[in-house]
């Protein structure tokens, strides 16, 4: 269909639909805001009961139950705001310049190794020349998000390789497993909020439902492009693409 003036919606829609879209980032921010400090109140309260409670282990695992879930409670809180502050700060976006992303990898790798507890090996390929203007606090969540996904949805003993490259004058940076994979209907949906291709064990994971959503929003500030190959069973590759315009490589 030709985008003529007949296909376009009138204005008095679309400027009802970005209200909506306004109403409703608000109002998940706003909720998420309220709900942090009440929540972080009862996990102090659960640690105290964990740790007094010495004698009664149906109590016990009862507690520990709690906290588990008043934990990822507060991830889910802490990654809707983040989520939240990406989606809706409108003044222009100011980079950093010549980000070590090298370093920030390694980091990010270390962090990974605790969350695989040597179950998997994780290897780190990075050219150390190769930098790049943007956010550090927000590119370092789509690489922990990212790795972080591929020890998650990779089984025990597999292999998860994250390579930080010069691709075509752009910066290139990858992240490969070879662990469930994902069937090839789900690809487009799964930056989606709270898409989950397999319910049960995400809940089992720990994770929030979130963070290919951040990752999603991250790349379109840094006017970043995310690639997507995987097979069921067979595992997955991550891609994310950024400009030459925001990349630097020192000599």
């Amino acid at each position: 269909m030709s985008n003529t003036s007949q296909d376009k919606l009138p204005d008095d829609i679309v400027h009802h639909i970005e209200h909506l879209e306004r109403v409703r980032r608000d109002f998940i921010a706003n909720v998420s805001h309220e709900l942090r400090t009440p929540l972080t109140v009862i996990r102090g309260y659960l640690e105290a009961l964990i740790e007094q409670n010495d004698s009664n282990p149906t109590w016990d695992k009862i507690f520990k139950q709690m906290h588990q879930h008043s934990l990822r409670m507060e991830h889910i809180i802490k990654d809707l705001l983040f989520l939240s502050h990406l989606e809706t700060t409108e003044q222009e976006i100011v980079y950093q310049k010549k980000l070590p992303i090298a370093d920030m990898l390694t980091a990010v790798c270390e962090d990974a190794q605790q969350l695989s507890q040597g179950q998997h090996h994780i290897s780190l390929s990075k050219d150390t020349k190769l930098s790049l203007d943007g956010i550090a606090e927000e590119l370092r969540s789509l690489f922990y998000n990212l790795i972080g996904n591929a020890v998650k949805y990779t089984p025990k003993g597999g292999k998860i390789e994250v390579i930080w490259k010069l691709e075509n004058e752009e910066a290139c940076f990858k992240v490969i497993d070879n662990g469930i994979g994902i069937e090839k209907k789900d690809i487009p949906r799964i930056t989606e909020r709270f898409y989950r291709v397999d319910k049960a064990r995400s809940r089992d994971s720990g994770g929030t439902g979130l963070g290919l959503a951040i990752v999603k929003h991250v790349l379109l500030r840094h006017q970043g492009e995310l690639i997507i190959h995987s097979e069921l069973g067979k595992g997955s590759e991550f891609c994310c693409m950024f400009p030459k315009e925001m990349v630097y490589v020192s000599k």
